[in-house]
């Protein structure tokens, strides 16, 4: 019954409850808990003993983790840069007796503005370099065994800065011992002619360098180390050739004595051999070669195909650094009975007219983020189907229980009452007789 003038009145919802009508989530009854067990508590620790390890390894991976880089190629177009070439080798003749020539015509002979040091030195081992050399060496073969010509940066092989610096400091100590042995040796001997020698690169204008010493009627000491940089240009064809003869003045500065026996051997061994910016510790192709010459008068070819690479580094100012990576090809020639040759070291070199970009990849603070929620996410998913299937193979191996009748006494006596039946045996005494 209502009141007259009366009506019901409907209140709207409001957009929290028409909000609340969409949630899909699966509701919790409070009245029903579900009894757990052992089988869901095992799976839940290694639920989170396997969150834990991946969180970890993600974190670990973004603060610690070994960079990732993109490559491209493309054209070069810096073609009138002047990158250094940096050499440092030790040659088992005498410095006296290195002379380099190009069949080439020398557009400035006078130019000394580049110019290679020049050291006399021991060609043997001492105990201590050859540790540092066999160190070398072995990084060279590490570097091998990736097979590929050009390096990733992730692939590239170092050498410790003990052993780098171990090898300088070596190689000054047995020049200042062969040093001192060449000025004993003119002490005892005032009277025999020597000039001053001096190694020059002469420039032609097409970056042919020449190793040149001035003439000498006796040769000092037993080794020359060749070391230092100089600057070239990115032409075809260029090469450096050390060979063993002696000039025979101004007139003859770069002509071999032809047909005349000069002491020397192309035995030689090289410690750097780089362009561009130097990177501490980076073993490079060359670094660690060592080539003997039985006869002393072989030929030895290296052909170097340079590729320039450009690093750009992150971080607030940016900015990139040009260096340069190169792959050798490498040939011996051994000369022949009678025949006329000069023994030399040529290296040829030739740049690439493409140009590797690298770029270093960083993951950003939202996809760590976006990772880290998809190794939880997708762990909990995970354990919750493995707990489902858990339970119902369970459920399916458990034996079912069987039914058992259930006795009850009654008065003095036991009688059966069956389980379930509505009616109950009762002990009724009997009736005495009369």
């Amino acid at each position: 019954m209502s009141l007259p003038g009366s009506s019901l009145r409907y209140r709207r919802s409001t957009l929290f409850e028409k909000v609340q009508e969409f949630d899909a989530f699966t509701k919790t009854v409070d009245e029903v808990k579900e009894e757990k067990k052992t089988a869901g508590g095992i799976i839940s620790g290694l639920c989170f003993i396997t969150i834990s390890i991946l969180v970890v390894g993600e974190l670990n991976a973004y603060f610690y983790g070994t960079s990732e880089f993109d490559y491209k190629i493309k054209v070069d177009t810096a073609y009138d840069e002047h990158p250094e070439l940096e050499i440092d080798i030790i040659v088992a003749t005498p410095c006296t007796s290195l002379i380099a020539q190009s069949s080439d015509r020398l557009s400035n002979p006078l130019d000394l503005s580049n110019e290679f040091k020049r050291d006399p030195t021991r060609f043997e081992f001492t105990e201590k370099e050859l540790m540092y050399w066999n160190e070398l060496k072995r990084s060279q073969r590490r570097a091998e065994k990736g097979g590929s010509i050009l390096k990733g940066l992730n692939d590239m092989s170092f050498i410790s800065r003990q052993v780098e610096t171990g090898l300088k400091e070596v190689a000054e100590e047995k020049r200042l011992e062969e040093q001192y042995a060449i000025e004993q040796e003119r002490a005892r001997n005032p009277d025999e002619e020597t000039h001053g020698a001096a190694v020059f690169i002469i420039g032609n204008g097409v970056n042919v360098f020449h190793i040149v010493s001035s003439n000498s009627q006796k040769d000092e000491g037993t080794a020359c180390r060749v070391h230092g940089s100089v600057q070239v240009n990115k032409v075809k064809g260029d090469s450096v050739m050390i060979s063993v003869g002696k000039g025979t003045g101004i007139e003859g500065l770069l002509l071999h004595v032809g047909g005349h026996p000069v002491g020397g051997n192309t035995s030689h061994r090289i410690e750097r051999l780089n362009f561009g910016p130097r990177i501490p510790g980076l073993v490079t192709p060359l670094a660690g070669t060592e080539q003997i010459s039985a006869s002393g008068v072989d030929e030895f070819h290296y052909f170097l195909k340079i590729v320039p690479t450009r690093i750009y580094h992150s971080g607030l100012f940016g900015g990139s650094t040009l260096t340069y990576q190169y792959s050798v090809t490498f040939k011996k020639k051994t000369s022949k009975p009678d025949t006329h040759t000069h023994p030399a070291i040529l290296i040829r070199y030739e740049f690439s007219a493409a140009v590797i970009e690298v770029r270093q990849i960083h993951m950003s603070l939202i996809q760590l983020l976006v990772r880290i929620c998809s190794v939880v996410g997708g762990v909990f998913g995970t354990s919750s189907i493995v707990n489902s299937f858990v339970g119902s193979a369970l459920c399916f191996l458990k034996p079912k229980p069987v039914k058992h009748h259930r006795l009850e006494p009654v008065g003095d006596d036991q009688s059966l009452n069956l389980a379930g039946t509505s009616e109950a045996n009762e002990y009724r005494p009997s009736k005495s007789s009369s």
